[in-house]
């Protein structure tokens, strides 16, 4: 793995800056269960990470009559075991509980889990795919 800048804000703008300051090609973690991954395998070779972990409003899961909204710095495992998560929105709450193994669930985040990278062989053994 090479040598990187890592930043951990404790506020959005404070995030948005070492964006800003980190350039091109800077990347945001917060589980940092895929990045880390890609970065020791030779895939990802950021210069800058910003750690957005300590974000405390990129946590936030609220659930307001028919409305649920959490962060994407969310964990999955605390999605998914929200009450009324899983009492109301039971579909939602089993995907989040199979999507990865406990470990990951409890580290992984719900946006991080979106964005991922893709897994497969070929792509993380091979020649570089451009995305």
């Amino acid at each position: 793995m090479r040598s990187f800048s890592y930043t951990a804000p404790r506020t959005v703008d404070q995030a948005v800056e070492a964006l800003v300051d980190g350039g091109p090609g800077s990347k945001v973690i917060a589980g940092g269960t895929n990045l880390y991954d890609l970065m020791k395998l030779r895939i990802e070779s950021p210069q800058s990470v910003v750690d957005i972990s300590r974000i405390p409003e990129l946590h936030r899961i609220r659930t307001t009559g028919s409305e649920i909204s959490f962060g994407a710095g969310a964990r999955m495992a605390d999605v998914a075991d929200h009450p009324v998560i899983r009492r109301d929105y039971q579909a939602l709450s089993e995907s989040l509980w199979r999507a990865a193994s406990q470990q990951l669930r409890n580290m992984a985040t719900v946006g991080g889990n979106l964005l991922q990278r893709t897994r497969c062989s070929y792509f993380r053994g091979g020649r570089r795919i451009p995305l």
